[in-house]
């Protein structure tokens, strides 16, 4: 996913590109009468995202299909991103950020309510994107893309027995390997495990997954921590027999090669979003609104989705969809995986002890 310790979709597109739709332009149904824009708006929409996040052929239809100049800036990680907003280098109207980040922007004062009621798209997204804990009411943020994370094997090398993380940080030490290199993840799928939340601040918690983690990282099986597209090619290779993995990364190889497979264990996992917001300083509000609600139309999100492999948060778009995105088990997690806490996002942590337990655990693990 996109995420401080994430090899980006750049680096996958050697697997990914010749698959996606990146021809064909979507001309769906409404998109041609824009939401009331502002008086005195001018026609050029600029958005700060991730690399290689939008299918071009999407951009193209919209500046036809109203007129204006659709100017795109990238950014390589959420660090970076917030570096360029908060110096003031630039005039955007619309930004990517993902979930964990949301309330720092909130707080820095970088974002105005993306006026949802305006939006009439708005309820085509799945209930379990509704009022996320990291924006309550859906105030500032618009779901974009999402990625769960899973566990992934060739089932031309193997095959597992069940659907757990047992597979992993269980007694048994005859399955090799890998695990991402992301703190948050590793940790967090150790506390799923456990039957704790990803985003425990409880000091005899996090000391079990510490001691649950050190154990995994001893096995003989535990071949490494690695970056969502290394693990995939390990798993094309045959070289791995699992590894933990941003479900998106797994489908781009599964389109290579179909015996790549991926599923949510049944402990629970987390899940990110990469969200839309409205900047404060938008010189564009009105014509960023318009896009927004272009964006939540069903044929215009699953041709996003139909481009990058990530997992759509879009209801309706859901038929749309490549079959690859809905016949792999980890691609979309239920409304009930949300309403149990089985599918739990990763949130910011609070400022002080929990963060530094956090990074403590994760330096242990890398250092070992």
């Amino acid at each position: 996913m996109r995420r401080l310790s994430v090899t980006l979709l750049a680096g996958a597109l050697l697997l990914g590109a010749c698959h996606r739709v990146a021809d064909s332009e979507p001309t769906p149904e409404g998109t041609t009468s824009p939401v009331t824009t502002a008086r005195n708006d001018g026609r050029t929409l600029r958005i700060f995202m991730w690399s290689d996040y939008i299918d071009p052929a999407v951009v193209k239809t919209f500046e036809k299909s109203h007129g204006v100049k659709v100017v795109i800036d990238t950014f390589e990680s959420n660090e970076s991103m917030l570096a360029k907003l908060q110096g003031g280098g630039a005039s955007y109207d619309l930004a990517n950020p993902s979930n964990y980040v949301v309330q720092t922007m909130v707080r820095a004062r970088l974002l105005q309510p993306v006026g949802k009621e305006e939006l009439r798209n708005f309820g085509n997204l799945a209930a379990g994107f509704l009022n996320p804990n990291f924006d309550p009411g859906n105030v500032y943020t618009i779901p974009y893309q999402f990625a769960a994370t899973g566990l992934a094997y060739n089932a031309g090398r193997y095959t597992p027995p069940v659907d757990s993380w047992a597979l992993i940080f269980g007694p048994d030490d005859r399955v090799k390997f890998a695990l991402l290199d992301d703190p948050r993840e590793v940790i967090g799928a150790a506390l799923k495990y456990l039957g704790y939340s990803v985003n425990t601040g409880r000091v005899e918690e996090l000391r079990e997954a510490r001691n649950l983690l050190r154990r995994t990282v001893r096995k003989k099986g535990f071949e490494s921590f690695a970056g969502g597209p290394e693990i995939r090619n390990k798993l094309l290779a045959a070289q791995i027999d699992l590894g933990q993995i941003y479900v998106g990364d797994l489908l781009q190889g599964a389109a290579e090669d179909d015996r790549l497979k991926v599923f949510l264990p049944r402990e629970g996992t987390t899940i990110s979003t990469d969200t839309l917001v409205l900047l404060r300083g938008s010189p564009n509000p009105g014509l960023a609104r318009t896009f927004l609600n272009y964006v939540l139309n069903a044929e215009v999100s699953a041709a996003i989705s139909n481009y990058t492999y990530y997992g759509n948060p879009n209801r309706a778009a859901r038929p749309l969809l490549d079959p690859l995105l809905l016949t792999q088990r980890g691609a979309m997690p239920t409304d009930e995986d949300f309403r149990s806490g089985r599918v739990e996002f990763i949130d910011e942590l609070p400022p002080g002890t929990t963060p530094r337990i956090y990074d403590r655990i994760w330096t242990d693990l890398k250092s070992r």
